[in-house]
């Protein structure tokens, strides 16, 4: 992965900021989190994974998670992990982000980036839910 430069790792920041607070309102709403997990599962079908390099497998744990959260399947993850989550996909369906992904080449690095922010901030949320997949 492409490291992003300091103005444009700024400005990924600022608009990631932007999702958690638009996320917040997710949490609570179980037919919204629902339809945002359609729009991502179906974005993701034909998402490039080479932008997403290692973090594309917790990508795919994170859209489980937020399906079963949406359920009521899987509570077990604090609130707080949960926004980041949210945050991460509602950033990453969003096709005018801070590089639109038509962009070719370049279109996915800040998905890729704000990926690997939001798995930093709750890979051990993301790591339970997978032992909790398995034992379930």
């Amino acid at each position: 992965m492409v490291k992003p430069s300091p103005v444009l790792k700024e400005r990924l920041e600022a608009e990631f900021a932007k999702a958690v607070i638009s996320a917040k309102s997710y949490v609570e709403n179980p037919q919204r989190l629902q339809s945002l997990f359609e729009e991502a599962a179906r974005q993701a079908a034909s998402m490039p994974k080479e932008p997403f390099a290692e973090t594309w497998p917790y990508f795919q744990t994170m859209l489980r998670l937020i399906r079963a959260y949406s359920e009521a399947k899987y509570r077990d993850v604090p609130e707080s992990t949960l926004v980041v989550i949210i945050a991460a996909i509602i950033y990453i369906v969003n096709p005018l982000d801070v590089i639109p992904d038509a962009l070719p080449a370049l279109g996915y690095l800040d998905d890729a980036t704000v990926l690997a922010l939001a798995v930093r901030r709750a890979r051990q949320a993301l790591d339970d839910f997978m032992i909790w997949e398995t034992a379930a």
